[in-house]
């Protein structure tokens, strides 16, 4: 199959049209051809289709080609004009060449006709793709151009190499205060907008070695001396040969306060809500402090009667048993048992009750023993091994006895919470001296974590706390501050990180009624 070619024929003989159509047929194209004479029809031919060259004959008794490429001009159209003639001079063949004919041949040596052809229609399809091209360019700079002049944000076009400014547009003249012919020609770090000129020039090399460029909060000042923050983003783009930067610049100094004003607002009332949900937290375990006396009574009591039913069932199961029946050692274990609980009830009943304070002689070492069966039960579970080394004999001391089991219970709770994955508790007790006099001396000393030496200056305060939130209200050494100190004794603490922490308690001993005298 043939190449299509599409020619209008400018042409008064029909003959000389069929003769060039024959010698184009033999090259191998397949031929759409109209003939033409007069420039009215030509005129309508060339508007109603599309043409892939014109043919035409110099001189014809109704019109020429010089007239014939006037009207084509006219018409804004880009089709290859060859001239084809049997008695063009070569006066007239370079009149239309200026005319903007692109070849003439004779008509009788047509041979170069087909390469001609298809060297005009190729470089027509060439202009056609660079008036395209430059059509598209020239609307794209039409586009950045509105862009440019009409953008809400700065904008500063550098020279690459030098730095100077190319362009601006009014946006960013109105921001910096300047006129476009203050700003174009000269360094940006000759107009002020930076004080200090070498980071300014730093801050250019920057540009320059990468393609992309941000600043998030760079300060610039105006012309009228007033710093603003802006928001700086650079892009390295060609422009034909040369290399130029691209600098948007966004006014962001109200934001940037309202920002600031913001995050301030949001930690006021975090700082705020943390110290309402600590309080809340404080209440809320207070409210359960005050209220557990309450319910360890109301327990206790319900305890004693299934107890009391169970020990008096074993008592009458034993009466009648001999010393050598095989049952009776497993209902004395029970009793033992039964024993047991009755007097963790019994303890429990005394630590709940509340009245006046009442002080009387305590001895230390069974104080201590009885706090341990209290929680006897959390620290096994929680692989605690307690170990006491009370030194006898040692004198007694006159404590209200539910206060000093509050202070050993609270000691005891902070220990097994400082080793959460187990360790050593050692209780001693010892004799010591306080103010001169004889007194006990009291170490709970833990395997724990131990405490940072910033925590512990802090440690006493009231509400303050190292433990989770909801696992500890920061009430349980300023308890046992306060207790130690009513009955006339000191505490202090030891501690190092990873090493555990010692609890140190000295207690005036009973010395012929005056400590009992000096807390009561």
């Amino acid at each position: 199959m043939g190449r299509t070619l599409r020619i209008l024929h400018v042409e008064d003989s029909e003959k000389d049209m069929a003769l060039i159509g024959r010698h184009l047929k033999r090259a191998g194209y397949d031929l759409i051809s109209e003939r033409v004479e007069t420039a009215e029809t030509m005129k309508a031919m060339l508007g109603s289709g599309e043409w892939d060259v014109i043919l035409c004959d110099y001189s014809m008794p109704q019109f020429s080609a010089l007239r014939a490429l006037a009207l084509v001009k006219e018409m804004k159209l880009d089709i290859p004009f060859i001239i084809i003639s049997g008695t063009i001079g070569e006066a007239a063949a370079v009149e239309a060449m200026r005319a903007g004919a692109q070849d003439y041949l004779m008509k009788d040596n047509l041979v170069r006709l087909g390469p001609t052809i298809d060297r005009e229609r190729h470089e027509s399809e060439n202009r056609r793709a660079r008036r395209q091209a430059e059509d598209a360019q020239r609307a794209s700079e039409l586009r950045y151009r509105r862009l440019f002049e009409s953008a809400k944000d700065g904008i500063l076009i550098l020279d690459w190499d030098t730095g100077a400014i190319v362009d601006a547009n009014p946006y960013l003249m109105k921001t910096l205060g300047y006129s476009y012919e203050e700003l174009v020609g000269r360094e940006l770090w000759e107009i002020g907008v930076f004080k200090d000129i070498t980071a300014a020039r730093d801050a250019f090399e920057e540009l320059r070695d990468k393609n992309y460029v941000r600043y998030d909060d760079l300060p610039l000042e105006t012309r009228a001396g007033v710093v603003i923050e802006v928001e700086f983003v650079s892009n390295v783009y060609a422009v034909g040969e040369a290399k130029v930067i691209q600098c948007n610049i966004r006014d962001i100094t109200e934001r940037s306060l309202g920002k600031r004003a913001l995050e301030e607002s949001n930690r006021k009332l975090e700082a705020t809500l943390a110290e309402l949900s600590a309080t809340t937290q404080q209440l809320w375990q207070a409210s359960k402090l005050a209220t557990m006396g309450e319910l360890s009574a109301s327990i206790a009591h319900e305890l004693n009667n299934p107890l009391a039913t169970v020990a008096l069932r074993v008592e009458n199961l034993l009466l009648p048993m001999g010393p050598d029946d095989k049952e009776r050692h497993s209902l004395e274990i029970i009793t033992q048992e039964v024993d047991r609980m009755a007097a963790l009830v019994n303890n429990l009943l005394q630590f709940s009750r509340r009245s006046h304070r009442q002080v009387s002689t305590a001895d230390v070492p069974e104080e201590i023993t009885k706090s341990i069966e209290f929680v006897n039960y959390h620290l096994r579970t929680h692989k605690i091994e307690v170990i006491s080394d009370f030194a006898e004999p040692l004198p007694t001391i006159q404590a209200d006895h539910l206060q000093l089991r509050q202070l050993f219970l609270n000691l005891l709770t902070n220990a097994s919470d400082a080793m959460p994955h187990g360790g050593t508790l050692t209780m001693r007790a010892t004799t010591g001296v306080l103010d001169a006099a004889d007194a006990v001396e009291i170490d709970f000393a833990d395997t724990g974590e131990g405490i940072s030496a910033e925590n512990l200056k802090k440690i006493w305060d009231p509400f303050f706390t190292t433990k989770m939130e909801g696992k500890g209200t920061g009430l349980g050494l300023a308890i046992c501050r306060r207790i130690v100190e009513e009955h006339g004794g000191t505490i202090d603490l030891e501690s190092e990180p990873g090493s555990g922490t010692t609890v140190h308690i000295v207690f005036p001993a009973t010395m012929n009624g005056t400590a009992l005298q000096q807390i009561s």
